[in-house]
Formats: C-alpha cells, sequence, structure tokens
C-alpha cells in the first residue's frame, strides 16, 4: 500500500492544485492508497474536499489541541479519518508525516535562490530518505 504525504505552498491555485495534485494520482487505485496531509490553508484543505468523498484511509496531522481544518464528516469517508495532534511545529509536525509515508506528492511555488520554503525542504528530505515521488 501506497502511503503518500500529500504538502505544498498555501498560495496554490485551483488550476495548480488540478495539475500537479489531481492529475498525478488520477490513475492510482484510491483505496489501494493512505493519504497523510497537515491542516495548513491550500494544498491540505483543498485535498481534504477532494478526498473527503473518495477515500476512507486519510490521516491528518495537526499543531496542538485541534486541527485548523477538517472536511466535513456529514455523509463523507472523513468520519473514519484518523487525527494526531499536539505536535509543536511545523517541522516536528512534517517530520513525522515523512516518517510515515512511503511516497509524496508535492509542488513547490514559493522558494527561490535566496530563500527555501518549508515545501522545498520537506522535498529535500523525502528524497534523501528515498521516498518516491508520485
Amino acid at each position: 500500500m501506497k502511503k503518500i504525504f500529500v504538502f505544498g505552498n498555501g498560495n496554490i491555485s485551483w488550476e495548480d492544485f488540478d495539475e500537479f495534485y489531481i492529475n498525478p494520482i488520477k490513475d492510482l487505485d484510491i483505496f489501494q492508497c493512505e493519504f497523510i496531509i497537515c491542516e495548513f490553508t491550500g494544498v491540505d484543505t483543498l485535498m481534504m474536499e477532494f478526498l473527503k468523498n473518495k477515500c476512507e484511509k486519510v490521516t491528518i496531522l495537526h499543531i496542538g489541541e485541534r486541527p485548523r481544518y477538517f472536511a466535513s464528516k456529514f455523509r463523507t469517508y472523513s468520519g473514519s479519518w484518523k487525527i494526531i495532534g499536539g505536535f509543536n511545529s511545523d517541522s516536528e509536525r512534517d517530520n513525522h508525516a515523512i516518517s510515515l509515508c512511503t511516497h509524496f506528492l508535492a509542488k513547490d511555488f514559493n522558494s527561490d535562490d535566496k530563500v527555501k520554503s518549508g515545501t522545498f525542504k520537506n522535498i529535500e528530505k523525502c528524497f534523501a530518505l528515498n521516498k518516491m515521488r508520485i
């Protein structure tokens, strides 16, 4: 089973989300996958909305006591999703997600030659740990 950590920037457009996140998973058997998602605006919330009626094997990781965002549980699979919280920082939460995953799906829109985003750093960590990109 593929355990896919989905992450990215908060300022993604609908068109980029479709191109870089939905298109790569269209040919996957979603029932043979588990998704690991955080709960920040952008990629995380869009992926929750996409998966809520398609997959019950989703783990949401969050900082603090409760997620900042969560998909509607009414007549969706999200009611059975696993929620793991209490992380103290983005890096602690992201490192946990990376430790759980076998694959990752991410696109960085915010880094440049001077400043590297958290998404860029997570992509580097995944490659260093031989996690496979979807």
